[in-house]
C-alpha cells in the first residue's frame, strides 16, 4: 500500500526535477520501479522489506530536493552518485525478480500447504470426534466403574440391611398377625355396623309409615274437618235462607202488624164515637126518665082516674116503640163493640205472638252464628295445630334421619380409612418382606 503512496508524491518530484537531466532520470527510474513495486504489492502484500526500502527511497527523494541546489556545484559527484543509483536500483530490481520468484515459489507452497492444512483438518476432525467417543466412552467406564463401587457400597449396606431386615420381618409378621386380628374386628365391626345400619333403616322405614299412617289420619281428619266445614256453611248458607225468609215473613208481620193498627185505630175511632154516642144516648134517656119519672110522679098523683092512667099507658107504649129499635141497636153496637175487641186481642195477641217468634229466630240466629264462628274457629285453630303438629314431626323425623346417616357415614368414613391405613400397612409390610 505504501508504494501507492508514493507514486504521486515521486510524480510531483518529477515535475519539479525536469531541468536536471541527471536527477531527473533517477527520478524517473525511480518512479517506474516504484509503480513496478506497486502493481506488485498489490498482488503480493506480505513482502514488508520492500516497502521499507520504498520508504527510504521517498526519505531520500525528499533529501534529494533539498539537496538539489547543492547538486549544481558537486554535478560531478551527483554523477556518481547517479551512477551508484542506477546500480543500486538494478541490484534492487534484480533482488525484485528474485523476490517475486520466491514468492511465486513460497504462494505455490503455501497453496500446497493450505491443502495439505485442509486435509489435515479434515482428518483432526475426525480425529476429534474419535477422540470425543472415546472420551464419552471412557467418561462411560467410569461412570461404570463408579457406579460398580457404588454397588460394592449398596451390597455391604444391603448386607447390612438384610441383617436389621431378618430382625424387622419377624417383627412385621408380629404386627401382621396382630394387624389381621385388627382387620377381622374391623370387619366384623363392619357387618354389626352394616346390621345396625339394616335395623335402623328398617326402623326407620317403619318410622317413615308409621307418619304416613299418622299423616293418612291427619289428612282424614283435615277432610272430616274440611267436611264439616262444609256442612257448618251448608248449613250457614240454610239458616241464612231461613232467616231471610223469616225477615220475609216479619216484614209481613210487620206489615200485618200495621195494617192492624191501622184497623185497631179505626175500630178505636169507631168505639170511641160509638161510646161517646152511647154515652150521649144515656144521657139522653137519663134526663128523658127523669123527665118521665117527674111525669110518673104526677101521674101517680092522677091515676086516680082512669083516663090519666090510658094515657100514661100509651106513652110508655110510645117510649117502648121509640126505645125497643134504638136498645137493639144498641145491643147490635154492643156486639160489634165486643166482636172488634176480641178481634182486637186476637191481633194483639198474633201479634205479640209474632214479636216472640222474631225475637227467638233471632236469638236462635245470633245462637248459630255464634256456633258456627266457634266452630270455624275450632277447625282453623285445629288444622293450625295439625299442620304445626305435621310440620314438627316431619322436621323432627328429617332431623334424625340426618343424624343417623351422618353418624354411620362418619362411622362407615372412619372404619374405611382405617382398612386403607390397614391395607397399606399390610401391603407395606409384604412388599418389604418380598424385597427381603
Amino acid at each position: 500500500m505504501m508504494p501507492c503512496i508514493a507514486l504521486p508524491i515521486f510524480r510531483d518530484g518529477l515535475n519539479l526535477l525536469r531541468n536536471d537531466t541527471g536527477i531527473y532520470l533517477f527520478c524517473t527510474s525511480v518512479y517506474f520501479l516504484l509503480a513496478r513495486m506497486s502493481h506488485e504489492t498489490k498482488t503480493d502484500t506480505e513482502n514488508f522489506s520492500d516497502i521499507e526500502e520504498l520508504f527510504q527511497i521517498e526519505t531520500r527523494c525528499r533529501e534529494l530536493k533539498k539537496e538539489k541546489n547543492m547538486l549544481k556545484d558537486s554535478q560531478s559527484e551527483s554523477f556518481e552518485l547517479i551512477r551508484r543509483l542506477e546500480q543500486h536500483v538494478k541490484s534492487l530490481s534484480k533482488a525484485r525478480s528474485e523476490d517475486k520468484k520466491h514468492i511465486q515459489k513460497l504462494e505455490k507452497e503455501l497453496l500446497n500447504c493450505s491443502q495439505e492444512i485442509d486435509y489435515l483438518q479434515d482428518q483432526l476432525n475426525v480425529r476429534n470426534t474419535e477422540v470425543n467417543c472415546l472420551i464419552e466412552h471412557v467418561h462411560s467406564l467410569e461412570l461404570k466403574l463408579a457406579d460398580i463401587e457404588d454397588l460394592h457400597d449398596k451390597v455391604d449396606r444391603s448386607r447390612e440391611e438384610l441383617k436389621r431386615s431378618d430382625s424387622e420381618r419377624l417383627l412385621l409378621l408380629q404386627e401382621l398377625d396382630r394387624k389381621e386380628a385388627e382387620l377381622q374386628n374391623s370387619a366384623l365391626c363392619i357387618e354389626k355396623l352394616e346390621e345396625s345400619i339394616a335395623t335402623m333403616a328398617l326402623e326407620s322405614q317403619c318410622e317413615i309409615e308409621s307418619m304416613k299412617l299418622d299423616i293418612m289420619a291427619l289428612e282424614q281428619s283435615c277432610f272430616e274437618a274440611n267436611k264439616i266445614q262444609e256442612e257448618t256453611t251448608e248449613e250457614r248458607a240454610r239458616m241464612n235462607g231461613i232467616i231471610q225468609e223469616l225477615e220475609a215473613q216479619f216484614q209481613d208481620a210487620q206489615k200485618i202488624i200495621e195494617s192492624l193498627d191501622e184497623e185497631n185505630k179505626e175500630l178505636k175511632e169507631k168505639l170511641d164515637m160509638s161510646e161517646k154516642n152511647a154515652r150521649l144516648f144515656c144521657q139522653g134517656i137519663e134526663e128523658w126518665l127523669q123527665n118521665k119519672d117527674r111525669s110518673y110522679q104526677k101521674s101517680q098523683i092522677c091515676l086516680s082516674k082512669p083516663e090519666d092512667k090510658l094515657s100514661i099507658l100509651k106513652e110508655f107504649g110510645t117510649c117502648g116503640e121509640v126505645l125497643g129499635p134504638l136498645l137493639s141497636q144498641l145491643a147490635k153496637e154492643c156486639r160489634v163493640d165486643a166482636d172488634s175487641r176480641t178481634k182486637m186481642e186476637n191481633m194483639s195477641r198474633q201479634i205479640q205472638e209474632y214479636e216472640l217468634l222474631v225475637k227467638q229466630l233471632k236469638e236462635e240466629l245470633r245462637e248459630e252464628k255464634l256456633k258456627a264462628k266457634e266452630e270455624a274457629e275450632d277447625l282453623a285453630q285445629e288444622m293450625a295445630e295439625l299442620r304445626y303438629q305435621i310440620t314438627g314431626l316431619l322436621e323432627e323425623e328429617c332431623k334424625r334421619r340426618a343424624y343417623i346417616e351422618q353418624a354411620s357415614l362418619q362411622r362407615i368414613s372412619e372404619l374405611e380409612t382405617q382398612v386403607q391405613k390397614e391395607k397399606r400397612k399390610s401391603f407395606a409390610a409384604v412388599g418389604h418382606l418380598h424385597e427381603v
